[in-house]
């Protein structure tokens, strides 16, 4: 079996959306190039839509559970975005090279982010009242 780093762009979201994707790869880094990889191809708008829909199909059909997060898919994106409109850099490891805190620090920018702790409870709406984004990171 092909880990996901060995797989280019197309051939890793390929394999997302067919589900195919082995739910052993399906890692915090390997979440965050798919949403990198969305929104380089759609923009910010279009990415959350389409991985919002990608994610929930994948967490039904190919890992067998309702684990899904609508409000965490929402906050990868957004923040990748933030990032991503910060740097020139076009290629997704030299990007996490120069924001490591994508990787390493995640949960503490989701909590900056919207001020609040959406990893608590896996929610399929987002929160009712639509808080402020609160980018200080």
């Amino acid at each position: 079996m092909i880990s996901p780093m060995e797989l280019n762009d197309n051939e890793l979201l390929q394999q997302f959306k067919d589900c195919t994707l082995s739910p052993s790869f399906l890692t915090h880094e390997v979440l965050l190039r798919i949403t990198w990889i969305l929104i380089q191809q759609n923009g910010l708008e279009r990415a959350v839509v389409k991985n919002c829909k990608l994610k929930e199909r994948y967490f039904k059909n190919a890992l067998k559970n309702d684990k899904y997060n609508n409000a965490l898919t929402i906050a990868y994106a957004e923040i990748l975005h933030h990032f991503m409109e910060k740097t020139i850099v076009r290629d997704f490891n030299t990007f996490l090279q120069e924001f490591p805190r994508l990787k390493f620090s995640f949960k503490e920018l989701v909590k900056t982010h919207y001020g609040f702790n959406i990893l608590k409870e896996h929610r399929k709406t987002e929160p009712l009242s639509r808080r402020p984004i609160l980018f200080t990171f």
